[in-house]
């Protein structure tokens, strides 16, 4: 429970917060209004009256799978009393590049049976979900057309807003968009370049107002960046989960030292901790990760009920189905540390 009763008082203390100034950027804002949601608690996966428990001994891995779907760039939630997962829903055309991707989501009431897809954004992949300040979900998503957004208030999540861009104009490409809502505005971290990537902070004072780049991150992998993003509150500091771009395996990040409020703070991370995931026959094969088939790519971390930690993650065995995509399919894994990571035992 320590997790969660540190949340309390990040809500607690969110609540009071005034006169954030920002140093980086040169805008500054003064006293904070009220929010529903206090600043580190936007990804919080656990919204309202928490599930009873999850019954680990009765998962199997994958937890989430189609027979003529790949599912991969998973995000979880809890909220109306269910578990929801966004993904990029692929399916094969007969035409290149033999794949088509929309944003779909399923419900499940315990991690093990789970809807058919319902899509929400065609065209589109790589989601990501937190809750504005008001409360509101919001899902981020790429598109050939850049960045977008939706929101909804609803908590089954089955009604959302017409899509918004996004950051538009930052950047030529522009994907795996994640936000942070700091109480002084909002952070975009998102993966820009085609032939030479970097992972890049913007900032905007509001969701639907004008992004400005701050900069490219220091954060660095095998000589290359990340991808994937997460921005999370790990006992009480900023984390990053991102997957390397090289490899494709999940890392753990703290925001370095200086005041959050401050954009240009988000430019500098600590090294990078991997996540090690035991590999299962659904995410092994022959030859390299990310080469020949996955292992845990686009992982996602989940503060559990009893504060036990969740890791979501696609894999797959072979890289030629779905446009060489993969049939991808999505595992859990669970912790008391973040360092040590269980598979379910079935």
């Amino acid at each position: 429970m320590r997790r969660l009763l540190l949340a309390a008082v990040a809500v607690a203390a969110g609540a009071m917060a005034v006169a954030l100034t920002t140093t980086g950027i040169g805008i500054a804002v003064g006293q904070a209004a009220a929010a529903t949601v206090a600043p580190g608690q936007d990804h919080a996966c656990i919204v309202g009256t928490p599930p009873a428990s999850i019954d680990w001994s009765a998962l199997t891995n994958p937890i989430l799978s189609f027979p003529t779907v790949g599912v991969k760039d998973q995000a979880l939630q809890w909220s109306g009393g269910e578990w929801h997962m966004l993904y990029s829903d692929m399916t094969a055309t007969k035409a290149a590049p033999h794949v088509h991707f929309a944003v779909a989501v399923s419900s499940s009431p315990d991690l093990r049976h789970w809807t058919a897809p319902r899509i929400i954004a065609e065209n589109a992949a790589s989601p990501d979900i937190v809750r504005s300040p008001s409360g509101r979900f919001v899902v981020t998503y790429q598109t050939p057309q850049g960045l977008a957004y939706r929101t909804s208030s609803a908590a089954s999540l089955r009604s959302w807003s017409d899509a918004h861009p996004l950051g538009r104009g930052l950047a030529h490409r522009m994907i795996d968009g994640a936000l942070a809502f700091t109480g002084n505005g909002v952070i975009l971290g998102f993966k820009a370049g085609t032939a030479t990537q970097h992972f890049e902070i913007a900032w905007a004072p509001s969701l639907s107002g004008t992004f400005h780049l701050v900069g490219r991150t220091d954060v660095v992998l095998y000589n290359d960046t990340v991808e994937n993003y997460e921005f999370v509150t790990v006992d009480g500091a900023w984390d990053l989960v991102a997957t390397s771009n090289t490899l494709d395996q999940p890392f753990l990040f703290t925001l370095g030292p200086g005041n959050p409020a401050s954009p240009s703070t988000w430019l500098h991370w600590s090294a990078g901790r991997q996540l090690l995931v035991p590999s299962q026959s659904f995410d092994s094969g022959q030859g390299v990760s990310s080469v020949a088939y996955e292992h845990a790519n686009s992982a996602f971390l989940c503060v559990g009920p009893q504060g036990e930690d969740y890791l979501t993650y696609a894999g797959s065995t072979e890289l030629t189905q779905f446009g060489g995509w993969g049939h991808a399919r999505i595992g859990l894994a669970r912790s008391s540390d973040l360092v040590h990571w269980e598979v379910p035992p079935s």
